[in-house]
């Protein structure tokens, strides 16, 4: 861990508010500084940000807001982690809003579409090259959220956007795997081509399939932590 990692302005913190603070306790979930569980105390993170009270208590409450924290009694605020059922069927709703997006684009799409997807794979080709968590995370997302505005609802773009959010924990594992960021980027690549094309039941079953790298890691990863179970005699 570089000092950049681990100490924090507090004056811009100050200057930004809440945002800051939850952009910050993101980043950290990226790279994995914290992990699923971790536990958030506000005098910690008052003393780390040099906020108040009130602040920090707002940006948790957003973090709960969005899903990536969780609160339980006698516990406090933590990082949330999920469940393998959890896991199941938010990805389930995540693969049926996704498809659905997807079969509403029209298709061929339109040129500019095209570019701006095609610029925004080579920034985040750039990101990984670099190994820049953060930047692969930011650019990644971009390149999804611009592919879903393609599907012309501005509600259906919102939920899949929260629903990206709630998943950070799951999925943030997968950004520092090289083996998933060339498959991530391939299917990216594909996904534009298919753009081009007609087969929209295609690009739906490539977006579904992307999804499951990062599912199937969360899953191993429950499993992994799980006490075998005796044997009977």
């Amino acid at each position: 861990m570089t000092g950049d990692d681990s100490v924090d302005s507090v004056l811009p913190l100050r200057r930004e508010g809440i945002g800051a603070i939850v952009a910050r306790l993101e980043e950290d979930i990226i790279f994995g500084r914290l992990a699923p569980g971790a536990r958030l105390t506000e005098d910690a993170l008052m003393a780390r940000f040099g906020a108040s009270r009130h602040f920090i208590r707002q940006a948790l409450v957003e973090m709960e807001r969005r899903g990536v924290v969780g609160r339980e009694r006698n516990v406090g605020a933590t990082v949330r982690s999920y469940s393998a059922e959890e896991v199941r069927q938010i990805y389930e709703v995540r693969e049926m809003l996704t498809r659905q997006a997807m079969l509403m684009i029209a298709l061929p799409a339109a040129p500019d579409l095209i570019a701006r997807l095609e610029a925004l794979q080579d920034a985040y080709c750039d990101k990984v090259e670099k190994r820049d968590l953060r930047g692969i995370h930011e650019a990644n997302d971009a390149f999804h959220v611009a592919l879903f505005e393609a599907c012309g609802n501005p509600y259906l773009v919102r939920t899949l956007t929260d629903y990206m959010g709630l998943t950070l924990p799951i999925r943030a594992k997968t950004l520092a795997d090289a083996d998933g960021l060339r498959l991530s980027i391939s299917q990216h690549g594909i996904m534009i081509d298919l753009l081009r094309d007609r087969d929209r039941w295609a690009l739906a079953q490539l977006s579904v399939d992307h999804l499951q790298l990062s599912k199937v890691d969360y899953l191993a990863r429950i499993a992994a932590t799980r006490e075998p179970v005796p044997a009977l005699r």
